[in-house]
């Protein structure tokens, strides 16, 4: 297995991400269809990128150029050692230009740092021998990193994990439990460890307290795929606590598809620590000019893999703005690189009848009403045909106890903190995500672009 740089003085890392660097560029430049292309194009060679600090030279790649030919993202990989040939699986991302998700291909080498990778967002977390993770991600139709990934997590910490198989993605697949299914097995698992959605978390134990289930071995909860505001950790905290739990952490993720893994906190507050450094390596750019900026100032998040023989990307822009520290994390030493601003989606903004709206202002505003189990905000036209008709904003919300006293509740309140009066509509919680496709609820959709 491979070693962990997480905790390595920052001079170590360094130098592990340099010798890392060198060995990827040559291979990229020999190998990368992409890259290869893109070098010519315009006129950089290999010699070019000598340290990791020459990455600046290469154009970022974007969301749009992986969708449009994935095939291309891959190493030609005739003559490397069979481990870096055989093809180990394949997760799927962002959808792409044909409306598929796009195809992000593992190796065999791939998948032993995969594995390193989650060990070391276990250590990064405190997780012991003692420890059982209950899975709560569902099965997909297309394979997703979240279900899978945390079956290999507990695998290679060596501990146990029950995968609860929420609902069915597919009229092929009948396996899958209710709701109330899923508490009964966490509740008879002793389960220690929640990891899943915040959205779906919450459902859990809502259903729990009305259930009396007893969740008392709970100590942690892992939660990934959707924004986790401080209502909402305060709001699954209260709610463990309420169902027996003693003292229960929420540690947030920035989970992120191209690292088959995650940005993990080693506890709430403490930023998204990189867990694998020799593997990954985290640039924050100017969002319009694209020139590296200095820890402390906000800016685009950029990915590069170090150590991959599948798909490979250098200087991938996630689409988030965040900020970067690379000092002495206070809380656990690790000299890593740590995501110390909440992420947020660099084209978050949206007009809505003329006014600019942050939608991350109405999730916070929805989160802290505990009756609400799950919600998704919807910005589409009065009129679908006509482009000139008035924008609407709507949520859609699962709730218990659903009446026009929540209704106003939730209405007042978001229109005092955005400025816009919002048309509620109650809905099933089911129907708030396709699980055919997708494991993650969607919080905001704008139905006005084309």
């Amino acid at each position: 297995m491979a070693k962990s740089f997480v905790f390595s003085p920052r001079a170590a890392i360094d130098a592990v991400q340099a010798a890392n660097f060198a060995e990827m560029m040559d291979l990229v430049a020999a190998r990368h269809p992409y890259y290869r292309a893109l070098m010519a194009k315009h006129g950089l060679q290999r010699g070019d990128f000598r340290t990791p600090d020459d990455l600046a030279k290469l154009p970022v790649t974007t969301k749009a150029s992986y969708m449009a030919e994935p095939q291309s993202f891959r190493l030609e990989s005739a003559g490397l050692p069979e481990e870096m040939r055989i093809v180990w699986d394949i997760m799927y991302t962002t959808g792409s230009t044909s409306g598929q998700p796009t195809p992000f291909v593992s190796t065999t080498f791939d998948f032993y740092n995969i594995l390193a990778t989650n060990r070391s967002m276990l250590k990064i977390r405190r997780v012991g021998p003692g420890d059982v993770i209950a899975n709560l991600f569902p099965l997909t139709k297309y394979p997703h990193g979240a279900f899978i990934r945390a079956l290999h997590a507990a695998s290679v910490a060596n501990i146990p994990v029950v995968s609860t198989l929420p609902g069915n993605p597919s009229p092929y697949f009948e396996q899958g439990n209710s709701l109330d299914g899923v508490v009964a097995i966490i509740a008879r698992s002793k389960a220690t460890i929640l990891w899943g959605v915040p959205s779906y978390t919450r459902r859990v134990l809502q259903r729990a307290e009305e259930l009396g289930a007893d969740f008392a071995a709970i100590r942690m909860v892992f939660v990934t795929g959707e924004g986790l505001s401080e209502a909402a950790r305060e709001d699954l905290v209260t709610r463990l606590t309420r169902l027996g739990a003693r003292e229960p952490v929420i540690s947030g993720s920035y989970g992120i598809t191209e690292m088959q893994g995650g940005m993990v906190e080693c506890r709430p507050g403490a930023g998204y620590h990189n867990p694998a450094p020799d593997q990954f390596l985290v640039e924050i750019v100017d969002p319009d000019t694209h020139r590296p900026l200095p820890d402390g100032e906000p800016g685009l998040i950029l990915l590069t893999h170090l150590k991959r023989r599948g798909t490979v990307l250098l200087r991938y822009a996630l689409g988030d703005i965040t900020i970067r520290e690379r000092a002495p994390c206070p809380y656990c030493g690790a000299e890593t690189d740590r995501l110390v601003a909440m992420p947020r989606r660099h084209d978050g903004l949206v007009k809505i009848k003329g006014m600019l709206v942050n939608p991350e202002i109405i999730v916070d505003e929805l989160s802290k009403l505990a009756a609400i189990a799950d919600f998704q905000i919807v910005i589409a036209k009065e009129d679908p045909a006509d482009d000139l008709s008035m924008d609407r904003l709507s949520l859609k919300v699962a709730a218990a106890g659903a009446d026009d006293g929540l209704r106003r509740l939730i209405i007042e309140g978001v229109k005092a903190a955005v400025g816009v009066t919002p048309v509620v509509e109650f809905v099933p919680p089911a129907s708030l995500v396709d699980q055919s496709e997708s494991w993650k609820l969607k919080q905001v959709v704008d139905l006005r672009r084309r």
